[in-house]
């Protein structure tokens, strides 16, 4: 357990700089006393540490020191290396640099090159991969704490502050504030990015909370339409390819009745989504509610009929 809480210690000061004990204490959930006796113990074994007391201390590594990867067990690079290269870093324009950095990770954990054997696809099936040509600019500014100039769905906006990236199932969105408060943009709608030279005072902001947060208020102000369905067996069965697996619980709700049927309510942003839908499961799925829906169903029934009815009488004529 020391020796672990030796190499975050260590991961803390390099990533943090110069910090009091109290902090470092704290992060690790130890009192002050330990952390100096961690200090004692780093500078013991060779790790360049040094703290001071008083106003403007603190504790910190030798400037430019980086903690070499020999430390990492087999284990903790087989977990570094297991995902391969997610679709998310390489629109990033990171492919080369983490391709470079897992092969350290090996190398250093001592793992056999291997052919992979996970490999995380993120997006769902017949999701639309949309160009992000400007993420990896986007992500530069975020680093860089730089603002920038957009152009956005041909609007012009200027001096906007890119706090975070989120990928949404295979979605790009960007957070950014820029005279009040943070809000969201879609990547792929950037036409154009100019960095500037004007850094910004990141605020105190936590992207996943404003995110989910945001995330919960977007679902909740979309227009949504409930539609109660009575489904065969079939339809059941076809129902987490074509709406997601957030129907597999609303199917284990719904008792089956003696013909294997059952109730289901689905959700849709609008009727003409909820008709576009359903009608390809034919006669497997009977709407109960709403009867506008029921009707707009009838009518593109008898819309197809009347479609390839006139369509095959031409085809005879021809003949």
């Amino acid at each position: 357990m020391r020796a672990d809480r030796l190499l975050r210690l260590a991961l803390l000061l390099q990533a943090g700089g110069r910090m009091t004990a109290t902090e470092l204490a704290a992060e690790l959930e130890v009192s002050p006393r330990t952390i100096y006796r961690d200090i004692a113990a780093l500078s013991a074994a060779g790790v360049p540490v040094w703290s001071a007391s008083g106003p403007g201390g603190g504790c910190q590594l030798l400037d430019g020191y980086r903690m070499p990867l020999s430390g990492l067990s087999p284990e903790e690079a087989t977990a570094l290396l297991t995902l391969g290269l997610p679709a998310p870093i390489r629109d990033l324009g990171l492919g080369p640099a983490f391709e470079s950095a897992r092969e350290q990770v090996r190398v250093a954990g001592g793992v056999p090159l291997e052919p992979l054997t996970v490999y995380v696809d993120a997006p769902r099936w017949f999701g639309t991969n949309a160009s992000v040509p400007h993420l990896p600019a986007v992500a530069e500014a975020v680093r860089l704490r730089r603002k920038v100039n957009l152009t956005y769905n041909d609007n012009r906006r200027r001096g906007v502050a890119p706090l975070g990236l989120v990928n949404k199932a295979g979605v790009w969105y960007a957070v950014v504030v820029g005279s009040t408060s943070p809000f969201v943009l879609r990547v792929a709608r950037i036409q154009a990015v100019d960095m500037l030279g004007e850094q910004f005072d990141r605020p105190a902001f936590d992207l996943v909370d404003f995110w989910e947060r945001w995330k919960t208020d977007f679902e909740r102000s979309r227009s949504r339409v409930e539609v109660l369905t009575r489904a065969s067996p079939d339809a059941v069965e076809a129902m987490p390819e074509v709406f997601g697996e957030h129907v597999v619980p609303l199917i284990a709700d719904a008792a089956a009745d003696d013909n294997g049927w059952r109730t289901i309510p689905l959700t849709f942003d609008h009727e003409a989504a909820a008709v576009a839908r359903l009608a390809g499961f034919a006669d497997q799925i009977e709407i109960l509610a709403p009867d506008s829906v029921r009707e707009r169903l009838l009518a593109t029934a008898r819309a197809i009929i009347a479609k390839y009815h006139d369509t095959q009488k031409e085809r005879v004529t021809r003949r």
